[in-house]
């Protein structure tokens, strides 16, 4: 058996429900999730969309670590120490007994709440969204398509994997204590936009202009937790140490 405990929230009131369920081989959070709310309690709210991990939709923290519940496995989560109250999201070491086979689940930090396990993306959005994330490439196209260099688009590639599920803004210590800081998702894509060889030179550099404060490169801890949490490997910190290089190189020209 397994013992979900889990956050719920409903308008101002706060509370934990503890849910027992039946554990099957290979049983994902998600599915543990599905069945108390098919089974238990109707209430339960949650998102979800793909099951694949391609959509984003169900990350939440799990064991205090932001992650996607649609491929983190109840018998690897049930054996990880929580050290509820700890503010830790990097926590390891055994369980005491009485803790054994439970499983924190919360919504991601950093996002207001809807409800239970749903936070309201849309500020994270906007923010990804300020940045401008699309190529503002000229009308007339170089003939024959624009061709690109393989070693460069191997770099790109490492950024077009996000699928924006906002595991490293709930990560990020500088987004709990700003709530204006870009997140790491929105400076990666500015990265990944910024070393396209199909944008424009004026809007890349308007980008870099946009970036180029505290809000933005500049106001990051470099601690690398949002690399540690990402599903896809996506690696927003030398994303920004770039940006930062690449600012530090346009002022002394």
């Amino acid at each position: 058996m397994v013992y979900l405990k889990i956050k719920r929230q409903d308008e101002s009131r706060e509370w934990y429900d503890t849910f027992e369920t039946k554990e099957t081989p290979g049983m994902t959070v998600l599915e543990a999730l599905f069945y108390v709310q098919e089974h238990m309690d109707g209430s339960l709210c949650f998102r979800y969309a793909c099951r694949g991990a391609v959509c984003g939709s169900c990350g939440m923290l799990i064991n205090r670590v932001p992650r996607l519940a649609c491929r983190t496995q109840v018998g690897i989560a049930k054996k990880e120490n929580t050290r509820e109250g700890s503010g830790d999201i990097f926590v390891a070491g055994q369980k005491s007994e009485e803790e054994n086979e439970v499983i924190l689940i919360e919504p991601l930090a950093n996002l207001d709440v809807i409800r239970d396990l749903i936070v309201d993306m849309d500020s994270f959005y906007n923010l990804v969204d300020s940045i401008k994330p699309w190529i503002s490439s000229p009308e007339e196209h170089p003939e024959g398509g624009n061709l690109m260099d393989p070693d460069l688009r191997e770099q790109i590639e490492k950024y077009t994997n996000c699928i924006l599920c906002a595991c490293c803004h709930g990560a990020c210590p500088v987004a709990a204590r700003d709530d204006t800081y870009l997140s790491p998702a929105t400076l990666a894509k500015a990265w990944r936009m910024h070393l396209d060889p199909r944008e424009d030179n004026a809007s890349r550099q308007e980008r870099l202009n946009f970036v180029d404060s505290e809000s933005g490169v500049w106001g990051c801890d470099l601690v690398y937790k949002c690399v540690a949490v990402c599903p896809k490997k996506v690696p927003p910190t030398l994303g920004i140490k770039a940006l930062r290089e690449e600012i530090e190189k346009n002022k002394e020209n």
